[in-house]
């Protein structure tokens, strides 16, 4: 859902209509899709009384890419009780070689942060709609 609505408002802001904004955005990693539309949004709109919002909302979405990776790309076992999970993600560092990182999360954490994505996501659908309504972006 955040990924999706982050196309949509980089292709909005594009404005070559829907059909081209998805050629264009369809094959981006999440952190190439961020670049271009923060790109996009300034070669249109300058550093308007909106950029700080708009950066505000891109920083979130960075943020909670680091996290979705963190979840992703770990090993998880059995907590410490029954309401955690242990993360176990293992580094190979050339300063000081193989190492294991475990910290326990729990359920309540997994479900907080995908309430941020959702939350984050209506916030960058109503930030599109702040910009339709001004004229800086286009729907279609």
């Amino acid at each position: 859902m955040l990924e999706s609505q982050l196309q949509t408002l980089a292709q909005s802001i594009l404005g070559s209509g829907q059909r081209l904004g998805q050629i264009v955005t369809a094959e981006l990693s999440f952190k190439a899709l961020r670049a271009l539309t923060v790109s996009l949004y300034l070669q249109r709109n300058g550093e308007d009384e909106n950029l700080e919002e708009f950066r505000s909302l891109i920083k979130r979405a960075a943020d909670a890419e680091e996290q979705r990776n963190q979840i992703v790309h770990s090993v998880w076992g059995a907590g410490n009780d029954a309401s955690s999970i242990t993360r176990i993600k293992t580094t190979a560092k050339e300063r000081h070689g193989i190492r294991s990182h475990f910290e326990d999360v729990s359920a309540a954490d997994l479900s907080t942060f995908a309430a941020e994505i959702k939350d984050l996501a209506g916030d960058l659908q109503q930030f599109w709609f702040k910009l339709l309504g001004i004229g800086k972006a286009t729907n279609g």
